[in-house]
């Protein structure tokens, strides 16, 4: 069985709950309450990966000759606390460049991200295939003691790092940073999940630490997907006012690291830096230029970026003959907004116009975007 959970969101069966407390279990179809008051639509069921460790649910190749690490520079500064945000420490014990950042001298920064809008396909699906060169195993159990919760190692977590930053880049925005401080309560935090899938387990829960449940508290997360499979997961939601899916897409999203405990997992988070030249002044999912179809999940949604966008809605058309492509509207917020398309789903390799209009009838944005299907 899998589920996914935020910060004061909690989960059970297949399904979603939502809120602190008491959450009642979500309709498959139709929440008609959320934490904003409006409705929420849900259109598909959630991704899912019952292999726990295995990445199968995003169709992942795997290379034991591939380095997943090779991309990092060595800053020379020690391997400590201090080692954080744009850097982590190898499996060396070298302050390294985070994956998506660049040693320049002795300082990481951002690695240049390029304009989603003059991206080819080939471009795109080259990327998607060397991301997802994901290291083996991506979870290594303990010594056997029932309280053990293994390890992730420093190349699986490069991997799961740099398949989250294929999320973002997608779609223009930079990578993420991390804080590899938590990396032990992580952990315990995945084991705990095994027992009671919760932000606050209670004590009494086999494998509870304090460590552990604190970090649970200050995570996305998963039950049954696995390392990579949670970020799937959160990145393909259709519900729970898409709040994982709007976390993991946010530019400036810091404070990152991931916990597996062979299919529990989670993903910390917390806090933000400056948002780079390079972001998108809104990020839209999909996005402008070529977005690849199995990642565009069936509730389409535009949040803020480096500004801020007000309450939008969308007209889609076929951008070589007009034909206008009927939406449902969803959420109509200041900072937030989700569409569906109504009957309809977008054909590979045809480009679309959307139109982003506010309450005034007024032009927002208009951008072109086009699904692919990689080899």
């Amino acid at each position: 069985m899998n589920a996914i959970a935020s910060t004061c969101l909690a989960a059970a069966l297949t399904t979603f709950a939502l809120g602190c407390g008491d959450a009642g279990s979500m309709d498959a179809e139709t929440d008609a309450s959320s934490d904003s008051g409006t409705p929420t639509t849900n259109v598909a069921t959630n991704p899912t990966n019952d292999g726990g460790d295995d990445p199968s649910n995003a169709d992942a190749t795997t290379d034991a000759t591939t380095d997943p690490t090779a991309d990092t520079g060595n800053t020379g500064l020690p391997c400590d606390d201090a080692c954080t945000g744009a850097m982590m420490c190898d499996e060396t014990g070298a302050c390294v460049c985070a994956p998506g950042w660049t040693l320049e001298g002795s300082t990481c920064v951002a690695a240049p991200i390029s304009d989603p809008t003059t991206r080819t396909r080939d471009e795109v699906c080259a990327r998607w295939t060397d991301d997802r060169m994901f290291a083996m195993p991506l979870w290594t159990p303990g010594s056997g003691e029932m309280c053990d919760p293994g390890t992730v190692s420093y190349a699986a977590q490069v991997s799961g790092l740099r398949w989250l930053n294929y999320w973002r880049w997608m779609l223009g925005v930079g990578p993420v940073q991390v804080i590899p401080a938590v990396a032990q309560a992580e952990q315990e935090c995945a084991k705990i999940l095994g027992f009671e899938f919760s932000h606050s387990p209670m004590p009494e829960t086999p494998c509870y630490t304090q460590a552990g449940a604190e970090a649970c508290g200050a995570s996305l997360i998963a039950s049954g997907h696995g390392l990579i499979g949670q970020l799937d997961a959160y990145a393909m939601e259709i519900d729970q006012n898409l709040i994982h899916r709007r976390n993991v897409l946010a530019v400036g999203r810091a404070g990152i690291w991931l916990g597996d405990s062979g299919g529990p997992a989670a993903m910390h988070y917390g806090g933000a830096y400056p948002a780079l030249a390079s972001d998108p002044a809104f990020v839209a999912h999909p996005g402008p230029g070529v977005n690849i179809q199995s990642m565009v999940p069936s509730v389409w949604f535009v949040q803020a970026g480096a500004a801020s966008t007000p309450p939008l809605v969308a007209r889609v058309f076929v951008a070589s003959t007009e034909e206008e492509m009927p939406m449902l509207l969803g959420h109509h917020y200041t900072d937030f907004n989700s569409f569906t398309p109504d009957g309809w789903f977008p054909v590979v390799d045809t480009a679309y116009r959307v139109d982003l209009i506010d309450d005034a009838g007024v032009l927002f944005a208009s951008y072109e975007t086009t699904l692919v299907s990689c080899p």
